[in-house]
């Protein structure tokens, strides 16, 4: 099944929720981070996330690097 992150027409979450390119999981994803305490706004969310695609490289981090 595929995740709202993982299925996207955009570069960055912050400019794409500006631009109203988000779909309604891809709201959804950021209203359950805002929900659960990870972030404050849906904008501070798309923040987040795109820091995290900075830092995060797939390949080490899913060996665990």
């Amino acid at each position: 099944m595929a995740r709202a992150w993982d299925e996207r027409d955009f570069q960055s979450w912050e400019k794409a929720l500006e631009g109203g390119q988000l779909d309604a999981r891809q709201l959804a994803l950021l209203d359950a981070m805002v929900e659960s305490g990870e972030a404050a706004s849906r904008e501070e969310a798309a923040q987040r996330l795109d820091w995290q695609e900075t830092v995060i490289d797939p390949v080490e981090h899913m060996y665990g690097f």
